[in-house]
């Protein structure tokens, strides 16, 4: 088979997360499909070039009208800032090319939907990173919750927790303009725990939430006297029902003093409960209801480096978060490769912008709302 053509769109941290990903994993799959890093595309002549040297890309570009158009690349992998992703996406898949596209998949669930519809008349397949779903202990989870062990579920608490926004004196970036990023921190993380709720325990039926913006100013630049107006929120308080019947609550904040990257959730059902820790990562706990006696409490059960098929780090390794996006990659590229639709796919993008879209609707509102189906 001809190797699938990767194009990188944006060279930002995470391109460069995404791009070590590629590197590392024919050694972690030997049989995985072929590929190559057949361009990168930035801003600048000068970027793009030193991009493609220190990812090993064959080619660079600075418009993403030559990426697309290039015909060695049949994946354009997207990395840009929010308010970039519909034009990019657009001239994609109209050009029949595979998308894989950093959250969110747009800047509301109206972008989304005519995303959506572009995919649906496309030759071309758009996957989502929600690389959260591919760490051993989410898979775990997910397992025992399909095979019932937690019986009905009763309730949920997700949460993501990142300081680093309590500085009045950082700069106003995109990130906290309303217009460019879609939302502040219920974005930002928020996306991922709203997709890992829905991954495990189903869709979301109605919501009501409570945002808050502590710094509602900032400046322009750094050291500047001039500012500009902080127009997303800076933290969410959210408590929802599921269309299982389970209420539950979810919370994000950017102001949370002392976290570092603190994604965690709890589950508790009729005969069992979950939780896990990303900073407690190889571990996914199970209590088990039905036991009784010396047996009953909390099991730590060992998940660290369990992928199937993998043949490196052995399972036994201790994990890392970039391994997560490693996998998100690997299967996306088996889906393309296979002729089907990835998972996480179009639909998770879109019903990720549909629930975000509702939180700050009740939020605006002070009341309960429905949460529109993609």
């Amino acid at each position: 088979m001809t190797p699938i053509g990767i194009g990188m769109l944006g060279f930002g941290s995470i391109g460069k997360i995404h791009t070590l990903a590629y590197r590392a994993l024919p050694s972690m799959y030997p049989l995985m499909p072929a590929f190559t890093l057949a361009a990168v595309c930035t801003r600048s002549t000068a970027s793009a070039e030193a991009a493609a040297r220190e990812g090993g890309f064959a080619r660079s570009y600075t418009s993403i009208e030559e990426l697309v158009a290039d015909p060695a690349i049949s994946v354009i992998d997207c990395v840009l800032p929010n308010d970039a992703h519909k034009e990019a996406i657009t001239l994609a898949l109209a050009a029949g090319k595979h998308v894989y596209c950093e959250k969110p998949l747009a800047l509301s669930g109206t972008e989304g939907r005519e995303l959506a519809a572009l995919a649906a008349a496309s030759k071309g397949r758009l996957g989502m990173t929600f690389n959260y779903r591919f760490f051993p202990a989410i898979m775990r989870a997910k397992k025992l919750i399909a095979q019932g062990a937690l019986g009905e579920i009763y309730s949920f608490h997700f949460e993501y927790f990142h300081s680093g926004y309590q500085d009045a004196s950082r700069p106003l970036s995109w990130r906290m303009r309303k217009e460019s990023s879609g939302g502040g921190a219920i974005v930002d993380m928020g996306a991922h725990i709203i997709d890992l709720a829905r991954h495990l325990l189903g869709e979301f039926s109605e919501l009501s939430a409570v945002t808050k913006t502590w710094i509602p100013e900032r400046p322009l630049s750094k050291g500047s006297v001039e500012k500009g107006a902080v127009t997303v929120d800076d933290a969410a308080w959210v408590t929802a029902r599921l269309a299982s019947g389970a209420l539950g609550t979810l919370v994000t904040s950017r102001f949370a003093t002392g976290a570092a990257d603190d994604l965690g959730f709890r589950i508790e059902g009729s005969m069992g409960a979950l939780r896990f820790d990303l900073m407690d990562a190889n571990w996914l706990y199970h209590y088990d209801a039905r036991r009784s006696g010396p047996e009953l409490g909390w099991t730590r059960l060992e998940t660290i480096q369990n992928y199937p098929g993998a043949s490196v780090p052995p399972a036994r390794a201790i994990l890392g978060w970039e391994r997560s996006h490693a996998e998100n990659q690997y299967q996306f590229l088996r889906a393309i490769a296979e002729g089907r639709e990835p998972s996480p796919g179009i639909a998770d993008g879109l019903a990720a912008n549909l629930v975000t879209d509702a939180i700050l609707d009740a939020a605006g509102q002070g009341t309960w709302v429905r949460v529109p189906q993609a």
